[in-house]
């Protein structure tokens, strides 16, 4: 394959790459050896079937297959034969094969501005000790123990630490709150045997501390002001009267801390033993916890250091994805309204996409400089830990899926910026607090 770079700007370069034609048939007929040692087609034994059969059956998989395996190849061989091209971006590529057989690719890539890299070895650090006191072990197998307790109803008045199970519908100055509303609000609108947790509520403060005193049978109106940026704008700051009446109170009883209880999870264990596991368990989190805490402070030391401008095409590219993570986080936190205005939204991430582009233009070149890559080994590794996550069980066709997503590039500069942090990690000055 022949590749060819031409340098547009500071941020954008193009690129063509041309296949032989031997080289295209040489794909196509490892393709069709593939497809014919499991290929099921009528009127041929399995692994039978003349290779022209095979051609025309699969010739779709077949094109997609080498159109996979020519991006892949002329981004690899792009980067291989151009140390210093620094490519955040392939491009949409426009590929197909020629009339006489050879496969021609071209592209207009986004490449990472000259910038001055900063010292990047001995960052300084602060992290908190990694050891596991006596205190956090017992800590634990006490919250093991309350995530394993039964609530038991009770003939008595709630209390705070109980769980009373209420009927209960909402007004808002008179009105229901859909009617008040003007549209559904879900749960807002009321709920029949719900469990109330008694205890501090931050969502609906004052519900719990309302229902305290109240026994099975009994009812009361209970006035919440909701909190100003309460995630249903409408409510937000009102009052809203809860008419609730308990139909259970129930205590929580909590299990004693022994063998029994954790012989699902550690059969045969002691409990000398099952402490023991426990340590090391909260020693491991800590530990990640602390390798994450590294690794966000020397991002964030390296983007103090770098100042260089960036293409306003993909500042804005990014920062739609920037706005996107924020837009479903704060969704899933249930504060709905997050999306309501976008403008500002956008122009309040801006800063932050430019700081993560800058780093990740840094880390690259760090990469380049200690001549760190990713091995196909580290490949594999997180093509089958992606695979599992998106529930694909054939390895093989996940393989195929990011060749023809043009993600296998992506991939390795993910698996790469991982290892370099790693490595800044390692040599990074670090205070324990």
């Amino acid at each position: 394959m022949d590749i060819t770079i031409e340098k547009l700007s500071d941020c954008q370069a193009t690129l063509t790459a041309i296949a032989s034609a031997d080289e295209v048939k040489a794909i196509k007929d490892q393709a069709v050896t593939a497809y014919s040692r499991s290929a099921n087609i009528p009127g041929f034994r399995p692994g039978k079937a003349p290779k022209s059969v095979i051609a025309k059956r699969y010739a779709a998989a077949i094109a997609e297959e080498l159109d996979g395996r020519m991006r892949a190849d002329a981004q690899e061989k792009a980067l291989d034969e151009n140390p210093d091209l620094k490519v955040l971006d392939f491009g949409n590529a426009q590929s197909g094969e020629q009339e006489d057989g050879s496969y021609k690719i071209t592209t207009t890539m986004t490449i990472v501005p000259a910038f001055e890299l900063p010292e990047y070895m001995g960052i300084e650090v602060t992290i908190p000790s990694d050891e596991v006191s006596d205190e956090e072990v017992e800590d634990a197998l006490n919250k093991f123990a309350a995530a394993s307790a039964e609530h038991v109803v009770v003939e008595r008045a709630a209390a705070m630490g109980d769980v009373a199970v209420i009927d209960f519908k909402t007004t808002v100055e008179g009105k229901p709150c859909a009617e008040f509303c003007g549209k559904p609000v879900g749960f807002m609108e009321g709920r029949e045997g719900h469990w109330q947790a008694l205890e501090e509520d931050t969502f609906m403060p004052g519900l719990a501390e309302g229902l305290v005193g109240l026994s099975a049978g009994e009812s009361k109106d209970i006035p919440v002001t909701m909190k100003e940026d309460f995630p249903i704008s409408d409510l937000a700051g009102k009052e809203v009267t809860f008419s609730c009446t308990v139909k259970e109170v129930r205590e929580k009883k909590l299990p004693e801390i022994n063998e029994e209880l954790f012989a699902a999870h550690l059969p045969g264990k002691s409990m000398e033993e099952i402490r023991g596991v426990v340590r090391e368990n909260l020693k491991a989190s800590k530990v990640r916890a602390n390798d994450e805490a590294k690794a966000d402070q020397i991002s964030e030391k390296l983007a103090d250091q770098l100042s260089f401008a960036l293409p306003a095409e993909l500042v804005e590219r990014e920062n739609e994805n920037t706005v996107q993570r924020k837009v479903y986080a704060a969704i899933q936190a249930g504060n709905f309204e997050a999306a309501k205005d976008m403008d500002a939204l956008k122009e309040e991430c801006k800063a932050e996409t430019e700081r993560n582009l800058r780093v990740y233009f840094a880390l690259q070149e760090i990469a380049r400089k200690e001549n760190i890559d990713a091995s196909e080994m580290e490949m594999l590794e997180a093509l089958n830990s992606m695979a599992k996550q998106s529930g694909e069980k054939n390895i093989k066709n996940f393989i195929r899926k990011m060749y023809r997503e043009n993600r296998m590039t992506g991939i390795r500069l993910s698996v790469v910026t991982s290892k370099v942090l790693d490595l800044l990690a390692r040599n990074a000055k670090v205070t324990v607090a």
